[in-house]
C-alpha cells in the first residue's frame, strides 16, 4: 500500500479526534458554566399555599400589599364611623326639638300636620318634590293636611302671607312650626329627626282612599257641574242670563263633603 494514502487516512484520523475532543470540552466548560450561574442565583421558593400569602412578612417588617390595603379599609372605616357619629352629635345640638323651629301656623295647624303642595306638572322639580314629602308622610300612615295650591287660590295666598313672599311647594308645617321644603325634609328623615317629630299624630284607620274625591280634597261641584255659571232669572224684567256658582271656587271644584 503506498506510503502516500497512509499518511493521507492518518491525517484525516487525527482531525477527526482533535475535533471531537474540542467539542467535549466546550460541552464540559458549558456544563461547569450552568452549574456555576445555579450556585450563585438559586431558584427563589415559592409558597403557593393561599393560608400564607397573607402571613409573609419581608425582612424589614413591612407587610404585603394585602395586609397593607386590609389595614387601610379599616381606617377608613373607623373615619367614616367616627364622621357619621359627628354629623348626629352636630344635628343633635342644631334640632334638639320641635320648639326650635320657627314659629308659623297656617290656619287650623296648632296641632296637626299641613302641606302646601301643587299638582302641575310644569316644573319637573317642584312635581317631584312635592311626591318626595308626600310618599314620606304616607309612609308613616299618619293624618296630615295637604293643600294643593293649584286647585285652590285661597290656599296659595294663605301659604305667601304665612311666608311673607311668594314662595314655591312644597312646604311642610308641623303643629303650627314651619318645617321647610324637600331638601330640609328629607335631611330630617335621613337623620331621623322627622318621625321623632311626628310621634303622637294620629294614624289612617284604613288605607283605602276617600270614596268622595280619592284623597284628592275636592270633588267637582253638584251645582254648576264644575263650569263656574248658573242659571238666573230676573222676575222683574223677566230676563235670563248666566252668573256666577256662589259654591265652588276659580275650578269649579268644592271641598270634599266625606272627608273635609
Amino acid at each position: 500500500m503506498p506510503s502516500n494514502f497512509l499518511d493521507t487516512t492518518g491525517i484525516m484520523v487525527r482531525g477527526r479526534f482533535v475535533r471531537k475532543l474540542k467539542l467535549l470540552l466546550t460541552i464540559t466548560n458549558l456544563k461547569k458554566q450552568g452549574f456555576v450561574l445555579q450556585k450563585r442565583f438559586p431558584t427563589p421558593y415559592h409558597d403557593y399555599k393561599e393560608n400564607n400569602l397573607s402571613e409573609l412578612v419581608l425582612e424589614d417588617g413591612n407587610h404585603f400589599e394585602e395586609e397593607e390595603a386590609t389595614v387601610g379599609s379599616k381606617e377608613i372605616t373607623k373615619l367614616s364611623e367616627e364622621k357619621l357619629s359627628d354629623k348626629m352629635a352636630s344635628c343633635n345640638n342644631q334640632y334638639p326639638s320641635l320648639s326650635d323651629f320657627k314659629e308659623l301656623c297656617p290656619p287650623g295647624g296648632n296641632h296637626s300636620i299641613v302641606l302646601y303642595t301643587t299638582s302641575l306638572r310644569g316644573i319637573r322639580k317642584t312635581f317631584r318634590d312635592c311626591n318626595t314629602i308626600r310618599f314620606l308622610l304616607r309612609s308613616f300612615k299618619i293624618v296630615y293636611h295637604e293643600r294643593d295650591v293649584s286647585l285652590h287660590l285661597e290656599f296659595r295666598e294663605e301659604l305667601w302671607k304665612i311666608l311673607g313672599g311668594k314662595v314655591i311647594p312644597p312646604k311642610l308645617f308641623i303643629n303650627g312650626r314651619y318645617i321647610g321644603g324637600a331638601d330640609e325634609v328629607v335631611g330630617l328623615h335621613e337623620t331621623g329627626w322627622l318621625g321623632k317629630f311626628l310621634e303622637g299624630t294620629p294614624t289612617h284607620s284604613s288605607d283605602s282612599p276617600c270614596t268622595g274625591c280619592a284623597n284628592i280634597g275636592f270633588a267637582i261641584c253638584s251645582n254648576c257641574c264644575g263650569s263656574c255659571k248658573v242659571f238666573s232669572a230676573n222676575r222683574d224684567n223677566n230676563d235670563e242670563c248666566f252668573v256666577r256658582c256662589p259654591d265652588c271656587n276659580e275650578n269649579g271644584l268644592v271641598k270634599c263633603p266625606v272627608c273635609c
